[in-house]
């Protein structure tokens, strides 16, 4: 507040120096000129660009409006800008030019005129922004220097062709400078490459090492550190999706206060909470980032660690930003997720970063299967991931087991009547959000002995366990009148096929085919109902 209070105190005493309020038809030619010189180098920040500017000016307009006509070139550029951040360019430009031509204008002597252009707003702008915008350039030493000896010539011989050369000249240093740019960035990815694979070499080597009798929280939470090291993250939440116990359990963290943990520890959010994050349109890689705004979320289930944006820049991590990174099995089924705040360099993350993280997400894998604690929850059968119920796989080998078992048992078919209109009507983001709230109704209205899956594109199947043929149907029709009460744009319903073993079959293959049979019937009679033979 105090630097924009002196800008700004500093550009009203400079105008009144300047006085710069006569404009003609030149000086609106040379902001044009001025618009697109910043344009064309709007990813560059260095202190030359705008002596392309300048310099010509002086020789051909008005002096008094350079730092006018230079400042409004560099507030506006094409770019995704918060208008505090152009007001504070264009303060500084326009200071700092406005400096330039004060001493210009005093100074009686052509060539120290040129000299004290060119070389005061390059020394100003390195001295106050080197840290920030890293201003200096090896190639601002050459060309400064060459600007003021054409600025020198051109004070002699006012020719249009001067201004040629100066476009020339901003082509030909606008190529050098993109090269050494990409030039740097090509070493600075090579040294960075070599640091990240000393970094995961140690990581591997630390859960490589890992005890079968370390305490599983403590490897990671020193998992936690290291990714926060590693990546440069200062917040690392690890969680574990307990299907057992439909929540998602909290595990690890690293930056966190122990008694926001432990908020979150006694607050599980349910495990279709992850359904909300792993939405298609949030996926970056393998992974998923929801920006600010993007979801409504429980207050009870997130932690905000942050009061504001890191910087002021459209990139910039938000409060709310949340960056999930799967922790997958071998099979490809989601365990668990790493999430992560506040990153060091106060940036969205790249695509780069995030896959970096995904690499961490298999070492947190191995380090949960390891562990007596949470193998079972991890190992288990596959889940479907859009669902969170059984795959097709998983539940015929249920059932295959149960049969084994000899209990009584039903096998419910269901399928979602007219998908397709839906789908053809309201689009398939909207029929995945259907097939979502059908699924939680099948997991959270069926009793804890009962098994609920996803057997197709638009159909589910159930195992329901030691019941009879009329429990069977009771519970079967309470489903169906759930799946109708479900707020949606049209009216919803189910279809449903049913086989009791042992009496429809014995093995796996009969018992589907009369379900499948009974759907069939069912279908054809009108929809909305259930069926058993």
């Amino acid at each position: 507040m105090k630097r924009s209070l002196l800008l700004i105190a500093s550009a009203v005493l400079l105008t009144y120096f300047l006085r710069p309020f006569k404009f003609v038809r030149l000086d609106l030619a040379f902001l044009l000129y001025s618009l697109a010189i910043f344009n064309l180098s709007r990813d560059l920040r260095t202190a030359s660009i705008g002596l392309f500017v300048a310099l010509p000016h002086t020789l051909f307009g008005s002096e008094s409006l350079v730092p006018l006509i230079v400042a409004l070139g560099a507030s506006m550029r094409a770019e995704k800008t918060a208008f505090r951040k152009r007001l504070s360019d264009f303060l500084k430009y326009y200071c700092v030019y406005a400096l330039a031509v004060v001493f210009f204008v005093r100074t009686t002597n052509p060539v120290w005129k040129s000299l004290l252009l060119s070389f005061l707003p390059f020394l100003l702008m390195f001295l106050s922004q080197r840290d920030k915008y890293k201003w200096f350039f090896v190639e601002d030493a050459i060309f400064v220097p060459s600007l003021a000896c054409l600025h020198i010539i051109g004070q002699y011989g006012r020719s249009w062709w001067i201004l040629i050369v100066f476009a020339l000249n901003f082509v030909v240093y606008r190529w050098l400078l993109d090269y050494k740019m990409k030039t740097r960035e090509l070493s600075k990815f090579e040294s960075n490459y070599k640091d990240f694979r000393k970094k995961l070499a140690k990581l591997v080597e630390m859960v490589d090492s890992t005890s079968q009798s370390s305490s599983i929280y403590e490897s990671l939470n020193k998992l936690a550190e290291v990714i926060s090291s590693l990546i440069g993250f200062k917040y690392v939440l690890i969680s574990v999706l307990n299907r057992d116990l439909g929540v998602i359990q909290r595990v690890a963290q690293h930056g966190i206060g122990e008694e926001e943990f432990k908020r979150l520890k006694q607050n599980p959010p349910p495990i279709e909470y992850v359904l909300r994050f792993t939405q298609e349109r949030f996926k970056v890689s393998n992974s998923y980032f929801i920006p600010e705004g993007a979801l409504d979320l429980p207050a009870e289930y997130v932690a905000t660690l942050l009061n504001g944006p890191m910087e002021d820049e459209p990139d910039a991590w938000r409060p709310n930003d949340m960056l999930i990174v799967p922790i997958r099995s071998p099979m490809n089924e989601m365990v668990g997720y790493i999430s992560v705040d506040a990153p060091q360099s106060g940036k969205r993350p790249r695509v780069e970063d995030i896959q970096i993280m995904e690499l961490v997400a298999d070492q947190a894998y191995k380090l949960l299967e390891r562990s007596q604690l949470y193998h079972d929850v991890v190992a288990r059968v596959s889940y479907d991931p859009h669902t969170l119920l059984l795959t097709h796989s998983a539940f015929l080998g249920v059932l295959e087991a149960e049969i084994d078992k000899g209990n009584r048992f039903a096998v419910v078919i269901l399928d979602v009547d007219d998908l397709s209109s839906i789908n053809a009507r309201f689009g398939h983001e909207a029929g995945d959000q259907l097939l979502e709230k059908i699924s939680d109704i099948l997991r959270n209205r069926t009793r804890k002995t009962d098994v609920a899956a996803r057997f197709g594109g638009e159909e589910f199947a159930l195992l329901l366990r030691n019941v009879t043929k009329s429990k069977a149907i009771e519970i079967t029709d309470r489903l169906l009148g759930e799946v109708r009460r479900i707020e949606f744009n049209v009216r919803v319903s189910l279809s449903a096929g049913i086989a009791m073993f042992p009496e429809h079959g014995r093995t796996t293959q009969e018992l589907i085919k009369v379900a499948i049979q009974a759907l069939q019937i069912a279908k054809m009679s009108g929809k909305d109902r259930l069926m058993i033979l």
